[in-house]
């Protein structure tokens, strides 16, 4: 079953969704067009109207397929569907007594393209038409009943196919975009930790690297009023600015190990990064996600193991089915952090060292 689920979740099945939409939406007309020769009353005349009708309007059909499993409306589609319309409606008088059959693609593009509540009511009404056209082309009322029935089953599991490729293409999306969020947010939180750490340290470094630089100039060409020339400093003054030069290297080295101490930990996973996107992910899969976390905050970092105890505990809650809501909390205990991941009545705890 692992397997299974994680088949239907791979980029491999979104890919494929759009195909398989289009190939079976020809495999129907294709049959249409093979049998049209032999049904009772039809012959050679009324099959190459078909073939050449369905040979018309067939690759505005699959146009209008291929954009809806792609979750987009195509180009012009209301210009598509009319001459697609004008095809189908137009040759039925000469395409044989089974030819309302062709509906079903014109009922499934009518959905696909039309907006609102009009394609609906065009989908009811090819389904409608299609038994009594059928009657007056000369096809016996016992079996009349036959082509409405393709129209209407036929159109229908066509569109849930279409449907289905089109979820699995939003559904990528959607993980696209949590994962571009996730980077953003992370991005922004390390941009605001190196500004409000480093920068203030950088900045005071360079503001007295200045300053003694404007000291020991020798000729200034605007020395500030308070600064005195370097002819007039004395062996106190040039102790002064060789000590204030000592801690200014200092406070670099310490800020250049901090620096380094930082990026060894934005290498590693912020354990608030990844319970934010535990909950993001959950919230899109449907379950209702909180995230309680403690007024002191949590460690920055979260070690390998208990990260990947978290991710598979949410795993197995989005496969789950009927999870009703989750809620997602944090508490600080003699500097370990516990997590707690509730889902309806079941509790898992999951340990971060500190």
């Amino acid at each position: 079953m692992g397997e299974v689920a994680g088949f239907w979740r791979s980029d491999r099945v979104v890919r494929l969704a759009p195909v398989a939409a289009v190939v079976c939406s020809s495999l129907l007309p294709l049959l249409q067009v093979t049998l049209s020769f032999g049904y009772e009353g039809n012959g050679s005349r009324t099959g190459l109207w078909s073939l050449a009708a369905t040979a018309a309007y067939l690759p505005l059909h699959l146009r209008h397929v291929w954009y809806a499993a792609h979750a987009r409306r195509p180009p012009a589609g209301l210009w598509t569907f009319a001459a697609m319309a004008v095809i189908v409606l137009g040759v039925t008088p000469l395409a044989g007594n089974m030819w309302p059959r062709a509906y079903a693609g014109l009922a499934v593009s009518a959905v696909l393209v039309l907006p609102g509540p009009w394609s609906y009511l065009f989908f009811v009404g090819l389904v409608a038409v299609a038994a009594p056209v059928a009657s007056l082309l000369g096809l016996p009322w016992r079996a009349a009943a036959w082509p409405a029935f393709s129209v209407l089953c036929g159109g229908g599991a066509l569109l849930l196919l279409v449907w289905l490729a089109a979820a699995l293409t939003r559904l990528q999306a959607a993980r696209e975009e949590l994962a571009q969020q996730a980077v953003a947010q992370e991005r922004r939180r390390i941009d605001d930790d190196l500004r409000r750490t480093l920068g203030g340290a950088l900045e005071s470094i360079a503001a007295r690297g200045e300053r003694a630089a404007a000291a020991l100039a020798p000729t200034p060409l605007r020395p500030p009023p308070d600064t005195p020339s370097p002819h007039d400093i004395g062996p106190a003054r040039h102790a002064g600015l060789a000590e204030e030069l000592g801690r200014l290297a200092d406070d670099s080295r310490r800020t250049l190990a901090e620096a380094r101490r930082r990026v060894r930990g934005y290498r590693q996973p912020s354990l608030r990064a990844e319970l934010e996107t535990a909950a993001t992910l959950l919230s899109a899969a449907g379950v209702p996600t909180r995230l309680e976390l403690p007024r002191q905050g949590v460690p920055e970092t979260i070690p390998p193991r208990p990260r990947a105890a978290l991710r598979a505990t949410v795993t197995r809650l989005l496969r789950a089915d009927g999870v009703r809501a989750c809620t997602i909390a944090a508490t600080v205990e003699g500097g370990r952090v516990l997590l707690e991941v509730r889902a309806d009545d079941v509790t898992e705890t999951i340990e971060v060292p500190a």
